[in-house]
């Protein structure tokens, strides 16, 4: 990192960038060390070094350049080895003085001082042309950037980025990786009259976020209001095109929460009472799952066909519900269903009363037009990519069941059977509507 005294931009790679002249001091060092050796006799080396006065991350670099000296120096001198010590310090790590002392056999313990007073750090943070809400997010991650690039830099002389630019850059990308994964930082050091600016700027890395899709699964709404939901979430999903897959992964749960938000805004998610539930998985083209369920109503309808049976034709149905918490997580449902068998047209009503004791299951009974009788009846609601099951049995002993897979929003498959018919057992596809 390249420190120069001007007010105007400097590029990325001229601010850090002073190897040419830190090999050139690298050199002298060694130079300086070969020459020494030759005067003394050359003794296996113990001696070690420890560096104190900066921090941790510039004590590391430190201690990695003086160690290489230090194993080429003679034991059997410690004064001299500290005298060689101090002057390697001095010359390698421009903006400090070096103390050099030898508190313990083989230990040469160096105290880093500045040599000038203190530089006035200002650390300049530059936000990528991104929408809101990644925006918020953004700066609240970069907020907490400054505070750890700060204790890094608010006391180091700015002359020592002559040496320690390229470990000051890594501690800064390891710290990225933790609080913006997914960003590339490209900095500048201006150096003014009373300050010294550090301009830090952000590029996403690969991949990006190409496209949301979002998948909507419900068994209280018809499936045409889920379309509707879902054109206008992909809409919102906009400011999230562009922005790294690994930061969307870090801001998965905020974006899963932001989705839920955007749902309960909506009418038709107000007027039905219904609660969305949404998991966001991040990827090129990433995943969107949401389940929509209304606590007030189950409004449904489907068109239904059938395979391996002359009793039955296509037909198309509804139902209406209306449902009540009785108990907290127990909940009743009123409704009413009306089938029309498109062949002959033949009708069917049904009035019942069901309720959930757990999960997706709902037990209960109903009163048929059809053949004037009540039906018990066992519902395990459908669920996306999972088999459902449902089960009809009538007064006088008749059954009535069916065995499915949801395989889309729309289409379901079922292995039916009807007691009642001489084909017993069919082949049915719904489309839920």
């Amino acid at each position: 990192m390249q420190a120069e005294k001007m007010t105007s931009s400097t590029s990325a790679s001229e601010s850090f960038s002073r190897s040419s002249l830190i090999i050139i001091k690298i050199w002298v060092a060694a130079l300086f060390s070969a020459v020494t050796l030759l005067m003394f006799p050359i003794v296996s080396s113990a001696y070690s070094v420890n560096v104190d006065g900066v921090p941790q991350w510039q004590s590391e670099l430190a201690d990695r350049s003086l160690t290489a000296v230090a194993a080429k120096l003679p034991s059997n001198n410690a004064e001299t080895a500290a005298k060689i010590i101090k002057t390697v310090s001095e010359k390698l790590f421009t903006g400090y003085r070096a103390e050099v002392r030898s508190f313990e056999p083989d230990i040469i313990n160096v105290l880093l001082i500045s040599t000038e007073s203190s530089t006035k750090w200002v650390i300049e943070l530059t936000e990528p042309n991104i929408q809101s809400p990644a925006l918020e997010w953004f700066r609240k991650d970069s907020n907490a950037l400054y505070g750890a690039i700060l204790p890094l830099i608010e006391n180091m002389p700015l002359e020592a980025l002559n040496w320690c630019d390229t470990g000051l850059r890594d501690e800064i990308l390891k710290i990225m990786k933790e609080k913006l994964p997914g960003w590339r930082a490209s900095f500048v050091v201006i150096a003014e009259k009373d300050r010294a600016l550090f301009k830090v700027s952000f590029t996403p890395d690969l991949p990006f976020v190409l496209a949301v899709n979002p998948k909507f699964t419900s068994n209280t709404l018809p499936t045409l209001i889920h379309e509707d939901l879902k054109e206008d979430l992909m809409e919102r999903f906009t400011p999230f095109v562009g922005i790294p897959v690994e930061w969307a992964k870090f801001h998965s749960e905020d974006i899963t929460k932001w989705s839920e938000l955007v749902l309960e805004d909506r009418n038709i998610v107000q007027k039905t009472n219904s609660v969305p539930k949404a998991s966001f998985s991040a990827a090129s083209v990433s995943h969107l799952n949401v389940n929509v369920e209304s606590k007030s109503y189950n409004v449904g309808a489907w068109a239904a066909v059938y395979a391996g049976t002359s009793d039955k034709t296509a037909e198309v149905g509804f139902h209406l519900g209306k449902i009540v918490q009785l108990m907290p997580r127990w909940d009743m449902e009123f409704y009413g269903e009306g089938i029309i068998e498109l062949q002959n047209w033949n009708t069917e009503g049904r009035l019942g009363l069901r309720w959930s004791p757990w999960g997706d299951v709902w037990l209960g009974g109903e009163w048929s037009s059809k053949d004037e009788m009540w039906w018990g009846r066992l519902n395990i609601d459908q669920r996306l990519h999972k088999p459902y099951f449902w089960l009809r049995v009538r007064e006088d002993g008749e059954i009535n069941t069916a065995l499915g897979w949801k395989a889309t929003s729309y289409i379901s498959f079922e292995l039916h059977y009807d007691s009642r018919d001489e084909d017993t057992v069919s082949l049915r596809m719904l489309g839920n509507l």
